[in-house]
């Protein structure tokens, strides 16, 4: 009897430890995968004064965990940083979302879900719908060329693109017997430079030989059919041209940017008054028949 009460006691006991110990097994599972991106920073420099964003190039230093044992798969620290354009699609999303805003010096520990990663797919050492862990610290940033809209206004000293031809004469010879008109053809040398930087762009003084050009015809820009008109031998402007008047929108090759004003310093070589006809041709037969001196003539 006692035997008997006895062993039904121990069988109590040992139910009661397998029960409990079954449920101490089930009750350590392992950490659930993430299914969202985790930004943590872990260290913030005292200056930024830029942030990366889409478009920059950036120099990143990183050591690489899987998520569910902490076993390294990969670390720049052995090499050197990784380089990438930020927010083009060179590295998996979690990088190219995680690394958004982040400072030149700063440390991050990004925890990337596997859809953000490298999914069903895996790679390498990384098995299939893998979340992954990266320590990373950003190390160089280039920032990428401002656009228009992100230029910071001009200086208030700076000087305003013209919207009008100006014309400046700074020479003018003592005899002037025939001025530069439409349908005349011209010889001109000249140097070209940018409104805004004062850069020179073109210059036929570099090749020794004038430009020739019949002025009006739609040549040359629309600047320079104008601010030549009336031009006499030997005589020299300066031409400042805005943009309409000029290449506009499109800009010329590398050296014009689009919406350029220009600058051109200009001296007439030469004329080669365009053969007067009808009416005109009449007075002038006249006129040389007659030794008349007529200035259209």
């Amino acid at each position: 009897m006692r035997l008997t009460l006895l062993g039904s006691i121990l069988s109590l006991a040992f139910g009661v430890i397998s029960q409990d110990a079954g449920k101490s097994a089930t009750s350590s599972d392992p950490k659930a995968a993430p299914t969202v991106l985790k930004i943590e920073t872990t260290f913030m420099p005292e200056d930024c004064p830029h942030k990366a964003r889409t478009g920059d190039t950036i120099q990143v230093h990183y050591t690489g965990t899987l998520f569910a044992n902490g076993e390294k798969f990969d670390s720049s620290l052995d090499r050197d940083p990784f380089s990438l354009t930020l927010g083009v699609g060179q590295v998996i999303s979690g990088w190219d979302e995680g690394l958004q805003g982040v400072c030149l010096g700063e440390k991050r520990i990004l925890t990337i879900p596997s859809d953000k990663a490298y999914g069903p797919g895996g790679r390498g050492r990384i098995p299939p719908n893998s979340a992954l862990v990266f320590d990373v610290e950003l190390v160089g940033l280039q920032p990428q060329p401002s656009s228009e809209d992100d230029k910071p206004p001009p200086p208030p000293d700076a000087k305003e693109s013209p919207t009008v031809l100006k014309i400046e004469t700074t020479f003018m010879p003592d005899d002037c017997p025939h001025k530069a008109r439409t349908g005349d053809t011209i010889q001109v040398h000249y140097t070209g430079t940018l409104f805004a930087d004062g850069k020179k762009f073109d210059s036929s003084l570099n090749r020794g030989e004038p430009i020739s050009l019949t002025l009006g015809a739609g040549q040359v820009i629309s600047g320079w059919d104008e601010g030549l008109q009336g031009m006499c031998v030997r005589e020299k402007r300066i031409l400042t041209i805005p943009s309409d008047k000029a290449y506009g929108p499109r800009g010329r090759g590398r050296v014009i940017p689009p919406n350029s004003a220009l600058v051109f310093t200009v001296e007439l070589m030469g004329i080669q008054p365009a053969p007067p006809s009808g009416v005109l041709w009449g007075i002038c037969w006249f006129a040389v028949a007659f030794t008349i001196q007529f200035p259209f003539c």
